[in-house]
């Protein structure tokens, strides 16, 4: 199978069609996760890595049928994964070796006042290159730290950064996985779809545990500067989409106030809970006041109903299914660089509210006045004017929409099966 379609995607649901030979990587494919078969929207598919021998392509990238089931219950499966991983991790000493050189190794650029400096670039969202540092704000870095998901798994993440709590618990500023030659699809995609920090996922499986040196955990901590485009290779980064902001250097031409805004669908109550949540989190994390703008556009009057719409065209034909009525505009400060730390603090926590204590929808505008001239297409495309030339300049900035529900995914999922498993019968 040449083709399959993406279940989620700013178009609306089974709206988008990928071709296997434009998925990348293993890694590339788990992001576009779930997808389905083109003739039955009710049967899942995996991607199908391509094959070469001697430097010659011996089969191409395809599409497989997932034909078990049980596939369909993305939070069983999520759990039967994590305990086949967690068993396979145990048995193996390479594994347990890798883990805790990768913990000595960042432990001990934290302590010796050392930045753990991470840079890719993702062609299909930006032209410009996302980069971070996965010690800013650390104060501990620890191994097996257990996790919970925003649809009730939980889940031990080999080695987690930790930085002060804002709150109450200890803030994961980014998380460490060792990975085996086993795939465990399902678990990691909906890893990277819920969870608000950044992971570095680690290959071993071809590796022997005399290759296991201090040496090799500081190269392969170093070699996610890698681009998205070279496929395959021992280092991965997932990223959720919400944080591209965050992490994207992008050139003061574009919004010289470098202020950007988050367009938030969600239920009144939840709305109205995120106004306090986010004001509450500016106040602790010592924003001037009216920095952070967290205001509810209501669709009452004309000219506000005029103002959901334009916001919902951002982020997708399907807002009115959140909220036709309401959304919240949150307007912000963009962060100065991989070394503002308190746009670091203040993003992360506000990707962990949106993804894993609301069900919303998000879009995003990368400054205040941009104009949604081009509806279609999926991601902010800037001009700019290049006197000498007497040309314009396109510049392909950050995505429109950043999240939706993981709770949404679930159940649409889960609907997928109860109606397949109808059919049968």
């Amino acid at each position: 199978m040449d083709e399959a379609i993406i279940v989620f995607s700013r178009k609306g649901i089974f709206k988008t069609t990928v071709a296997a030979r434009d998925i990348r990587s293993r890694e590339h494919a788990r992001k576009l996760w779930p997808m389905v078969a083109p003739d039955s929207k009710s049967q899942m598919v995996t991607w199908v890595s391509p094959s070469f021998e001697n430097g010659q392509l011996r089969r191409r990238s395809h599409f497989r049928l997932l034909h078990t089931q049980r596939i369909y219950n993305p939070k069983a499966h999520f759990d039967d994964e994590e305990t086949n991983r967690w068993r396979v991790a145990q048995e193996s000493p390479e594994h347990r070796f890798a883990k805790e050189l990768i913990a000595t190794e960042l432990s001990r650029r934290l302590n010796a006042g050392l930045a753990m400096p991470w840079a890719f670039k993702d062609e299909s969202a930006s032209d410009y290159p996302l980069e971070g540092n996965l010690l800013l704000g650390a104060n501990q870095v620890v191994t097996e730290y257990p996790l919970e998901t925003p649809f009730g798994s939980k889940f031990r993440l080999d080695v987690a950064v930790l930085g002060a709590p804002v709150k109450d618990e200890p803030m994961v500023l980014g998380g460490v996985e060792i990975e085996l030659g086993h795939v465990f699809d399902g678990r990691k995609a909906l890893i990277g779809k819920s969870l608000g920090f950044p992971l570095i996922s680690i290959d071993i499986s071809e590796m022997a545990m005399a290759e296991l040196t201090p040496s090799w955990a500081q190269k392969v901590l170093t070699a996610t500067t890698k681009n998205h485009e070279q496929g395959r290779r021992q280092t991965y980064f997932y990223l959720h989409d919400l944080l591209y902001p965050l992490y994207a250097q992008l050139p003061e031409f574009l919004d010289k106030e470098k202020r950007h805004q988050f367009l938030v669908f969600a239920s009144d109550e939840a709305l109205n809970k995120l106004v306090r949540w986010i004001n509450l989190l500016a106040e602790t994390l010592k924003y001037p006041k009216g920095t952070v703008a967290a205001a509810i556009v209501n669709g009452k009057s004309e000219q506000s109903r005029k103002m959901l719409e334009r916001a919902g065209e951002v982020v997708g034909p399907d807002w009115r299914d959140y909220n036709d009525q309401r959304c919240l505009r949150l307007t912000l400060p963009r962060p100065k660089g991989p070394a503002d730390l308190q746009a670091h603090r203040f993003h992360l926590t506000m990707a962990r509210i949106l993804m894993s204590h609301t069900d919303a929808l998000v879009g995003y505008k990368y400054c205040n006045g941009v104009d949604n001239d081009d509806p279609e297409e999926d991601v902010w495309v800037a001009r700019r004017w290049i006197s000498e030339q007497q040309i314009y300049s396109t510049h392909r900035v950050l995505p429109k929409r950043l999240a939706e529900p993981i709770n949404r995914l679930i159940k649409v999922i889960s609907e997928l099966h109860r109606n397949s498993m109808e059919a049968m019968y």
